[in-house]
């Protein structure tokens, strides 16, 4: 029998390995990046930076800060970028000092991952299948009691799933009078056109026990530069900075968040392109038989295919072997064997992976007849 990896982020690289070719010959649904690409600013600025490679990055990121205030609304003194968000999660976990802490699953795996990193402990309550792994504020503050923390997906990686905005208010007050930090991971938000009113941030400035983390790998297409940014009050921040690494952000990096974010023509344009594409996919796919997308946002999907009899990983593998990837989604706790994600992409490529997962089902078809 085959063994069937679980991939995660740079899929491309170990697909290539696995099943042969370059990696630039696969198309990869598994990553949910812009797809689009970054933007032309930023690629300009980048160019225009090269000639400072020499140079030590600017250790306290002031222009990154400066252009993410405005972008997000908030102080300078209430952002501390990070070498993606992925770092900054594992810096705070010790410098808040969370031992216990509430992840409801399935969820983005990195924050269980980083509480075991540093001897935590995790409680996961269930998202159900059958509501459509929507978040219910009341089953998560039943489990609140003794934590250090409540980790947020907004919206939730991979199950697509929004908290509404009365819902995120309700459990700023339950943590709040719980006495632990809410983490909210808005990572996907930008390409909500509602993200306004989605975001934790507008809560930063009454409530002090809030911290976002927000990404520019994903929206702004950025990834292999690996670029985040915490936003909490001074208090909370300035916890986390005193452990965080001298410059450990580059200039390339720097200059690139700098430029995407205030780049509003390519906002405009990537929210325009992902929700067409988005509609494109979610009816493409719904008419595969045996296959249901599950209702959610963002620039992904989760789709539910027990109706067509195959497992997740073995889809994985029969697409990988067309150069198709798409993430096996068992691989996230508490959610069981039948489900995949795949990102939105330009309709040339989800044309094609609509054919390449039709070409399966029809295999498995085959092989049944035989």
């Amino acid at each position: 029998m085959t063994a069937h990896i679980r991939f995660h982020g740079g899929d491309i690289y170990r697909a290539a390995r696995e099943f042969g070719g370059r990696p630039e010959e696969y198309l990869d649904f598994s990553s949910n990046i812009n797809p689009l690409g970054p933007s032309p600013r930023a690629l300009a600025a980048v160019q225009a930076a090269l000639g400072g490679l020499w140079r030590y990055p600017d250790p306290d990121c002031v222009a990154l800060r400066e252009a993410l205030a405005v972008r997000l609304g908030v102080p300078l003194q209430w952002l501390l970028p990070g070498n993606g968000t992925a770092e900054l999660l594992n810096l705070l976990v010790p410098a808040l000092k969370i031992r216990r802490a509430v992840v409801p699953v399935p969820s983005f795996t990195e924050y269980a991952r980083s509480m075991a990193a540093w001897g935590g402990t995790v409680r996961a309550p269930a998202l159900l299948p059958e509501e459509n792994f929507r978040l219910d504020p009341a089953r998560v503050a039943a489990v609140l009691a003794g934590a250090d923390a409540l980790f947020l997906c907004q919206p939730n990686n991979p199950t697509g799933q929004v908290v509404a905005p009365e819902e995120l208010a309700a459990l700023v007050e339950k943590t709040a009078r719980a006495g632990l930090f809410l983490v909210v991971d808005e990572a996907f938000l930008d390409f909500l056109p509602e993200k306004q009113d989605l975001t934790a941030v507008r809560f930063l400035s009454r409530h002090r026990h809030v911290v976002v983390l927000y990404s520019l790998t994903k929206f702004f297409g950025l990834a292999g530069l690996r670029l985040g940014v915490l936003v909490a009050v001074p208090e909370v921040l300035n916890k986390v900075a005193a452990v965080t690494p001298p410059w450990n952000v580059n200039v390339l990096a720097q200059a690139a968040g700098a430029a995407a974010v205030a780049d509003e023509e390519y906002i405009a344009e990537t929210r325009r392109v992902v929700a067409a594409e988005r509609e494109y996919l979610t009816g493409a796919l719904a008419l595969l038989p045996g296959v249901r997308v599950v209702p959610g946002a963002a620039n992904f999907l989760l789709l539910d295919i027990r109706g067509t009899g195959l497992r997740a990983g073995l889809v994985r593998h029969r697409m990988a072997k067309r150069r198709v990837l798409v993430r096996d989604a068992g691989s996230f706790p508490g959610l069981e064997e039948g489900f995949i994600r795949v990102a939105v992409r330009l309709r040339p490529e989800n044309e094609r992976l609509v054919e390449a997962f039709e070409s399966v089902l029809v295999e498995n078809d085959g092989l049944a007849a035989e």
